[in-house]
């Protein structure tokens, strides 16, 4: 008996000769010579497909597939179905099906007729529509339908302009942010279960999966931080009210003694630069006085 590695020492020739040329399955024809079986076994591993064809990948697309003629789509993948690499002849074509998803065709072994939401569609025009989509990409969506895979400051960037429950959202979310935050902090509070929450939407960068969004459009995911932020809020005033309200803020233009937190966004504006809170009547127009202290503090430590 002979071990692998006493196999793979042995002479080439034992098995083809050095002088020998032969076609390896699904390489579109290309001759390779064998030099050693290491290396039959390196080239035949590490091709896949052709040079005419090779299987789809798994790949995320964000973009909408352009407006296509079928002849041209399918003469650019060589007539061959874009799923299996079965060729077809030039008469057959109108009988492949499309996917909307990858942007090309397949034959009705690999494409079964099965919809999907299109991310692409989702990002660009809010379109939850179901589309045809080949059996390789409708496993493939349905496997990340419910993954935090989509940055909205990356891709589709003009959908918080374009969807206000999706704008509303955002809102709702930096508030219950804040006051998580708060309670966090609070040794006295009562303890909120945040794994009602899903973690990836309380997260930096904010990342939706296809399910949030489409939860977002329902107005599910509204509602459900709406009834969290009150939950909340009631927690922030009732455990703990003395220590919860050291850690809120007193407008420093009207001095008035009511205090307001950053989740308060209807009455409250937050510094972007220091984060401090004031009126939101009071702050229109005016520049922030606790940056003005920090900036006049440097400039005083500048000059010592």
């Amino acid at each position: 008996d002979r071990s692998c590695s006493d196999i793979l020492d042995f002479p080439a020739d034992i098995f083809k000769t050095s002088c020998e040329l032969e076609k390896l399955p699904g390489t579109g024809g290309v001759e390779v010579k064998y030099g050693s079986l290491t290396e039959e076994i390196r080239l035949r591993t590490r091709m896949r497909g052709s040079l005419n064809w090779a299987p789809p990948s798994f790949q995320i697309i964000f973009s909408v597939q352009p407006p296509h003629r079928r002849s041209e789509v399918v003469a650019l993948q060589h007539y061959l179905c874009a799923g299996c690499g079965t060729e077809v002849e030039p008469r057959y074509i109108k009988k492949l099906r499309y996917c909307e998803y990858l942007g090309r065709y397949f034959c009705d072994c690999c494409h079964s007729g099965s919809e999907a939401v299109i991310p692409g569609r989702v990002l660009s025009n809010w379109d939850f529509g179901r589309y045809s989509v080949s059996d390789f990409s409708k496993q493939l969506l349905d496997s990340v339908w419910c993954q935090p895979l989509f940055d909205l400051t990356s891709v589709g960037k003009t959908l918080y302009s374009k969807v206000k429950e999706l704008d509303r959202f955002r809102e709702l979310r930096e508030q219950l942010i804040s006051i998580k935050k708060l309670l966090k902090a609070c040794r006295l509070s009562e303890r909120y279960n945040f794994e009602e929450l899903p973690a990836h939407l309380m997260e930096e960068p904010l990342l939706f999966s296809m399910e949030d969004l489409q939860r977002v459009k329902k107005g599910q995911l509204v509602v459900f931080k709406s009834d969290s932020l009150w939950k909340l809020a009631s927690m922030t005033f009732s455990s703990s009210p003395q220590l919860c309200m050291g850690r809120g803020f007193i407008c420093e233009f009207c001095r008035v003694k009511d205090i307001i937190f950053p989740f308060q966004r209807d009455i409250c504006k937050r510094c972007t630069v220091c984060k401090a809170c004031f009126h939101k009547e009071c702050f229109v127009g005016k520049r922030c006085p606790k940056c003005t202290r920090i900036q006049s503090r440097t400039k005083i430590q500048m000059n010592l």
